[in-house]
């Protein structure tokens, strides 16, 4: 897909690793004979330097990962394409992504059209919109709201309420009541979708997974705490326990939790 989000969603899933560590991957801290990735740097975004590739908080950071075969694949995938660029996961000019965009893409991917009915509101709540002659960004910046909400609504890709469409009618002073055909596909639109299982989906969240896939396996917080790149688990763990640079079990434990094929 163009956003690129497949691979890069895989291999956060089998690596735990944060987004913006994930986007600084180069493909030299890849061996893919060996089946592991060093994570050296995060990208960030520095007011007056734009997008940058730095170092790690803290030495927890820095840390060589073993993969899951599913997720050594799509690497292996990307390299057989001649998706050489560095990063790894580049953007469409083979620079680095933004971190927050990719995580606005991201949303965008996982919050598909509900169902004909969610649609059908978002046709009708444009059309008044635009009758209105407001923008969307004019509408979002009066109910205090993110930019994008009104865009998710109108295309349909999230869960809509009758609260929800009274306020955002409001503003086009509009009466919700004395329009019986929009009361109508409000009724129809609010009903449950199976997308919207995805809903609860987001960068972090796969972190999370990650890590209960691992802790469900029996792995000590110790470990998953080396996998995750967390400096932390406890003041006494970080005293008196040695942090390992690599966890080769991780990828067998990930390798079992996540083998449905379907999942990439």
């Amino acid at each position: 897909m163009e956003a690129d989000l497949p691979h890069l969603v895989a291999f956060m899933l089998g690596t735990g690793v944060r987004i913006g560590e994930a986007l600084a991957v180069h493909w030299h801290e890849v061996d893919l004979e060996a089946g592991t990735v060093e994570i050296t740097h995060t990208i960030a975004r520095v007011r007056g330097e734009g997008l940058i590739r730095k170092v790690t908080k803290s030495r927890a950071g820095e840390r060589l990962l073993h993969l899951p075969n599913w997720a050594l694949a799509v690497l292996r995938a990307r390299h057989a394409a001649g998706i050489l660029n560095d990063p790894v996961f580049a953007d469409t000019r083979g620079g680095y992504r933004d971190p927050s965009n990719t995580r606005r893409a991201l949303r965008t991917a996982l919050s598909p059209v509900g169902n004909t009915a969610r649609r059908d509101l978002g046709l009708s709540l444009r059309t008044l919109r635009r009758e209105t002659g407001m923008t969307r960004k004019q509408v979002a910046n009066h109910l205090n709201w993110p930019q994008n909400r009104v865009e998710l609504v109108e295309t349909g890709r999230i869960k809509v309420d009758h609260e929800l469409v009274r306020t955002l009618v409001a503003t086009y002073n509009v009466d919700l009541e004395q329009f019986h055909g929009l009361l109508a596909q409000i009724h129809d639109a609010v009903q449950p979708a199976e997308s919207d299982k995805l809903a609860w989906i987001r960068s972090h969240a796969l972190r999370k997974t990650t890590a209960t896939a691992l802790d469900q396996a029996g792995h000590t917080a110790r470990q998953i705490a080396d996998q995750l790149g967390q400096a932390k688990v406890s003041i006494t763990q970080d005293i008196y326990m040695g942090r390992q640079s690599a966890n080769p079990a991780a990828a067998q434990a990930l390798e079992h939790a996540f083998d449905d094929p379907d999942l990439l």
